[in-house]
């Protein structure tokens, strides 16, 4: 039986309550909708960035956020038990989820959060490029210093991490969903020391403040959206890309492209008939064409001139007809 809502709206926040404004004269709110805001104040004064670039989400009266983006629908639960859906093939459980209050507005619109009712609150993020961002914001040193994300993963898939602590729900070799490094940064901006611990099927962030760290401290697992890649070496070797990853740091022979775990294009990286791993690339850009991905542009050194890992694009002289990652 799922829970049922009754959510603040924004509007009811102050009207036009800004990030971080103090909330005297606002009693109304109860207490899980004061934790919200504080929460995303809190995201806010820390890694402001997080808040950029957030697909546009809508709710009913079991979905607190949701979004239909390429790839499919990502769902943030009214009730935490619930987890969050990733385009139908992923499910990540919440921490603390089976104490947690139910999803409360904040003052940003479609961003909810939930009170773990033990000094942190979960804060999921929807990007507008499929990517989810499950924000953990850190109260104080008495609150716990584990959180675990059970997550539902295909019966052929598994997680596995690689020795650089990147975290990957993997199918048969080929990547549904991509954790990047876990971060954690105090109230200050400094890092906080963070790892990910992975256990049959869990994810564990472990965050290890101290009594001397300055809070809040916000906390993120963040993965990749429908969009995944591969970057194979030189010598067979290979290793999944990092959320938000520039793609030219792959220095290998093959980049591979995955949506929702399946590679739908695989890029010979070579430079003038030699290895690729022989250039020094400043940056790259991904080609548009109809408003799709279709090819990458590597814009070489100075003195070198651009040229596209598709030929056929460099011949028809579009090479400079892209948009960044």
């Amino acid at each position: 039986m799922k829970k049922s809502r009754v959510l603040v709206s924004a509007a009811a926040l102050a009207g036009s309550c800004v990030i971080g404004a103090s909330l005297t004269g606002f009693a109304v709110l109860d207490a899980e909708h004061v934790n919200a805001v504080d929460a995303v104040a809190a995201i806010q004064g820390v890694v402001p960035e997080s808040l950029s670039g957030l697909a546009t989400v809508s709710s009913d009266s079991d979905t607190a956020a949701a979004a239909t983006l390429e790839g499919g629908r990502v769902e943030v639960p009214v009730d935490p038990a619930d987890g969050l859906s990733l385009g139908g093939s992923v499910q990540i459980g919440l921490p603390f989820a089976q104490q947690a209050s139910d999803a409360a507005d904040s003052q940003l619109s479609g961003v909810v959060a939930f009170d773990n009712k033990n000094g942190s609150t979960t804060v999921p993020l929807i990007k507008a490029d499929g990517a989810v961002q499950i924000n953990t914001v850190i109260e104080n040193a008495s609150a716990p210093k584990r959180y675990d994300y059970p997550i539902d993963v295909p019966a052929d898939a598994s997680l596995t991490q690689d020795a650089n602590g990147t975290v990957a729900v993997e199918a048969d070799g080929s990547p549904l969903r991509v954790f990047g490094e876990a971060w954690a940064k105090d109230a200050n901006g400094e890092a906080v020391p963070t790892h990910y611990e992975v256990r049959g099927n869990t994810l564990t962030q472990v965050v290890d403040f101290t009594e001397h760290t300055t809070f809040p401290v916000v906390a993120d697992p963040t993965t990749t959206g429908v969009y995944s890649y591969n970057c194979v070496n030189s010598n067979g070797s290979s290793y999944f890309m990092k959320p938000n990853e520039n793609l030219t740091n792959c220095k290998g022979s093959y980049l591979q492209k995955y949506i929702n775990g399946r590679m739908v294009q695989s890029l010979g990286l070579v430079y003038h008939g030699g290895a690729y791993t022989n250039v020094t690339w400043k940056s790259g850009c991904i080609l548009a064409l109809g408003g799709a991905a279709v090819a990458l542009v590597w814009f070489p050194p100075a003195g070198v001139t651009a040229w596209v890992v598709t030929s056929a694009f460099a011949a028809a002289g579009i090479a400079g007809s892209c948009k960044g990652f």
